[in-house]
């Protein structure tokens, strides 16, 4: 019974050297008198004959179960292999090469420098400090990294990535099943992809190529743009400074403000509400209203002008050919017109500089007033 106990007990390779660790020096192998000052314990590995075996380093305080390591205080590994030197880290079924401090991998690798990195399933490669892997995989240099099923190619510090792609160094990035292809800082990206280069872009299901400081709701920009922001709209085009809700502007604008107004062609400083302006026009304001043809300067509220025109005022009136400078409020001029003003009247052939309240103008005439009243 006493001899089946003793070979039960497992045999420790160098246990009075581990236990002289434990009691502080008093009683270490060597000592010549119990009256002898205490000497440093030399660093020992300490093994079980167990399978697998355990060992201890008893100067430096590392555990290692079937791993490797070379240098290195307070580390934990379990089936893991750590060169070069390493602090307080813990590798499980991983591997660690090169320096690095208060590290913890799990079936994760990490090649080079790195400090308070956390790997599950993941790959680091190069320097990087405090990301935190999980599936995910980062090639090159990275500081404050989230990957979540995600790659980053490329140096990138601070990025959040969820079943997200980014390609290319980028800064500050946060992408929730989204693809950044290029150099970008500080974008959101929702279930969308930017490509080329973008700073500060904000999209929610939609896609933009190229552009600075953009929003994007369920939207597409098409192009290089910067500052811009679309709610289930559609840019295409270069254009900077647009504002589109429910809206769609084709071609390049600048500075436009589109609601439910549509812009085709070229256009800049355009506001449109409920509005749609064809062809190229500068500075127009549409209400509910639809322009037609080159334009600039027009203000249309419940109003159409068809054909060219600059300067033109028009309140639930129409405007029909060219004309410059008309002021229409609940009127129709049919034909070329300058300068004229129109209430609740109608000017039918050409006529400059005319002013009808209330009256009907047929046939040219210029410089005419009328009040409540025909000229044939």
């Amino acid at each position: 019974m006493m001899r089946s106990i003793r070979q039960g007990i497992p045999r420790l390779i160098g246990v009075s050297s581990l236990v002289a660790a434990m009691a502080g020096g008093v009683g270490a192998v060597g000592a010549t008198s119990a009256t002898a000052a205490p000497q440093a314990v030399p660093s020992a590995i300490v093994c079980t004959q167990s399978q697998p075996p355990t060992c201890f380093d008893t100067a430096a305080g590392n555990v290692l179960q079937q791993g490797a390591q070379t240098g290195g205080n307070g580390n934990v590994l379990q089936q893991g292999a750590q060169t070069g030197r390493g602090n307080g880290n813990v590798l499980q079924q991983g591997a660690q090469t090169g320096r690095g401090n208060g590290n913890v991998l799990q079936q994760g690798a990490q090649t080079g420098r790195g400090n308070g990195n956390v790997l599950q399933q993941g790959a680091q490669t190069g320097r990087g400090n405090g990301n935190v892997l999980q599936q995910g995989a980062q090639t090159g240099r990275g500081n404050g990294n989230v990957l979540q099923q995600g790659a980053q190619t490329g140096r990138g510090n601070g990025n959040v990535l969820q079943q997200g792609a980014q390609t290319g160094r980028g800064n500050g990035n946060v992408l929730q099943q989204g693809a950044q292809t290029g150099r970008g800082n500080g974008n959101v990206l929702q279930q969308g992809a930017q490509t080329g280069r973008g700073n500060g872009n904000v999209l929610q299901q939609g896609a933009q190529t190229g552009g600075n400081g953009n929003v994007l709701q369920q939207g597409a920009q098409t192009g290089p743009g910067n500052g811009n922001v679309l709610q289930q709209g559609a840019q295409t085009g270069p254009g900077n400074g647009n504002v589109l809700q429910q809206g769609a502007q084709t071609g390049p604008g600048n500075g436009n403000v589109l609601q439910q107004g549509a812009q085709t062609g070229p256009g800049n400083g355009n506001v449109l509400q409920q509005g749609a302006q064809t062809g190229p026009g500068n500075g127009n304001v549409l209400q509910q209203g639809a322009q037609t043809g080159p334009g600039n300067g027009n203000v249309l509220q419940q109003g159409a002008q068809t054909g060219p025109g600059n300067g033109n005022v028009l309140q639930q009136g129409a405007q029909t050919g060219p004309g410059n400078g008309n002021v229409l409020q609940q009127g129709a001029q049919t034909g070329p017109g300058n300068g004229n003003v129109l209430q609740q009247g109608a000017q039918t052939g050409p006529g400059n500089g005319n002013v009808l309240q209330q009256g009907a103008q047929t046939g040219p005439g210029n410089g005419n007033v009328l009040q409540q009243g025909a000229q044939t």
